[in-house]
């Protein structure tokens, strides 16, 4: 272990070095073992969007669907940093796609706050639910909205979200974008 909690495993994952995560596998290391920060190496690959680590870890054995300290899945971390190939090897291994954080988030919710639209099209793909309302009532595409990602917007209405509907406080989308003035892009996507 280093100073940070992580193992090779870890390390090996991060950066995406498969043929590592290969032989360290054959040599029986421990797939789901926890650093400092409560992840696996699973989450570091999904992270930093290297499928191949995710498929090597999968074969192995590794834990796929664990949270970290942040209460963050891998398939969370795919998705809020957009990486879409890495969406698609979790849901391959079978890693959820609808659990729900400690705030009754999925990962559709962290790819809209973030503006991840190839991740949302990804997720649309894999049948991911995307217009699941948060412990707020706050669907993906109310973060999209008061975040002003309109291109995640429109990813949403490309595969079928409800843009309308309204949160607990009776805010739709577009009220959420009309609110914060800087975001133009976002209320041109919700009117389209």
């Amino acid at each position: 272990l280093d100073n940070t909690g992580s193992t090779p495993v870890h390390l090996a994952a991060y950066n995406g070095r498969t043929a590592a995560l290969e032989a360290l596998v054959r040599l029986g290391a421990p797939l789901g073992e926890r650093d400092a920060d409560g992840s696996t190496p699973a989450h570091w690959a999904a992270l930093n969007g290297h499928a191949a680590a995710l498929e090597a870890l999968a074969r192995g054995g590794a834990p796929l669907g664990e949270r970290n300290a942040d209460g963050r899945t891998p398939a969370d971390l795919a998705a809020l940093s957009g990486h879409a190939a890495a969406l698609e090897m979790l849901a391959r291994a079978g890693a959820p796609l609808a659990d729900r954080d400690a705030a009754g988030r999925v990962p559709a919710h962290f790819a809209a706050m973030h503006g991840c639209a190839a991740a949302l099209e990804a997720l649309a793909r894999l049948g991911a639910p995307l217009s699941e309302r948060d412990d707020a009532g706050w669907t993906p595409a109310h973060w999209a909205a008061f975040n002003g990602r309109a291109a995640a917007l429109e990813a949403l209405d490309a595969a079928g979200a409800d843009l309308s509907v309204p949160n607990s406080n009776g805010d739709t989308p577009a009220d959420l974008a009309a609110d914060e003035v800087l975001h133009p892009a976002a209320l041109r996507a919700l009117w389209l």
